[in-house]
């Protein structure tokens, strides 16, 4: 079975914003209701395919973050020996911590949609849709600062990412901001058509979920969008059906071992398949580039 020429075109389309928007408004507007939140320093941000503008026509529900930005937890690896002294002296100890505050997303929450309407999992509050609304996973977190410098005069330099603290424990740190700037300084590069190929590798990977040949569960879009992250600038030509094989071409070329030693998550801070949250797996990953290849 091929793709036509007119569906590549097609799926190069961004889904539709407006129930999204409308869903992070409200969300944003419970928050804000939220006596005990306008205490604190915190700050709200979509994330995930809204986000980066990376949405099909399907995707159904919104990543919303809520980050406390008045608590952090520090990462100083890179920092150098004397940096590192300097900021374990200036270190102040959180007064609010990463369960004090989910308790107060989910208190706010509750006080304007319901306690029907919101749903406790276990790295965030589902907020259910209403008519002309999506579902909404709401993302309590702490903001998490990857230390660059922490010079004796002068600012310290830091990338900014988010720190969450699952029910069922651990933590897991993602950076979405550097991720989306990543994205549209990459689709900027490529004469604005690296966005519409992730769109368009997403909804062959999700023809071939409706095929059967491959498990849902596989390559979420994410992922996809990663993986087109690390194609060179120089394929994303301009014809919209060419492109999407180019692309599609060069990914399938790749190794489990190219995957793992060679692709960058879009924030450039982790390596896709090593040390990634997702927790991604190179050999399922060329599994389904292979079924995606073969659908061409």
């Amino acid at each position: 079975m091929s793709i036509s020429a007119v569906e590549r075109r097609n799926w190069t389309n961004q889904g539709a914003q407006d129930a999204a928007q409308r869903t992070y408004s409200s969300v944003k507007a419970a928050l804000d209701r939220s006596p005990a939140l306008s205490r604190l320093d915190w700050e709200a941000f979509l994330q995930g395919s809204y986000a980066n503008h990376t949405n099909t026509r399907g995707d159904s529900d919104v990543d919303v973050v809520v980050m406390l930005k008045s608590s952090f937890t520090p990462d100083t690896r890179r920092l150098p020996p004397a940096d590192q002294v300097r900021y374990e002296q200036h270190r102040v100890a959180a007064t609010v911590t990463s369960d004090d505050f989910r308790g107060l997303v989910h208190q706010a929450l509750d006080d304007y949609y319901g306690s029907q309407r919101v749903q406790p999992k276990d790295k965030c509050l589902r907020v259910d849709k209403a008519p002309g609304y999506v579902d909404a996973d709401v993302v309590p977190a702490l903001q998490h600062r990857l230390y660059n410098s922490y010079p004796q005069f002068g600012q310290a330099s830091w990338i900014e990412g988010i720190a969450i603290h699952p029910l069922s424990g651990g933590r897991i740190v993602n950076f979405p901001k550097q991720h989306r700037l990543n994205g549209e300084a990459k689709n900027g590069r490529c004469s604005s058509r690296y966005k519409p190929t992730v769109r368009q590798i997403k909804r062959l990977r999700r023809r071939a979920v409706d095929l059967g040949l491959i498990s849902k569960d596989i390559a979420p879009g994410y992922l996809i969008e990663c993986l087109v992250y690390n194609v060179p600038d120089n394929l994303f030509g301009y014809d919209d059906s060419a492109r999407m094989s180019t692309v599609l071409k060069w990914l399938h070329a790749l190794t489990p071992e190219d995957l793992r030693t060679q692709c960058k998550s879009c924030d450039e801070v982790h390596h896709l398949f090593i040390d990634d949250p997702g927790d991604h797996d190179e050999y399922s990953t060329e599994r389904m580039l292979d079924a995606l290849w073969k659908l061409l």
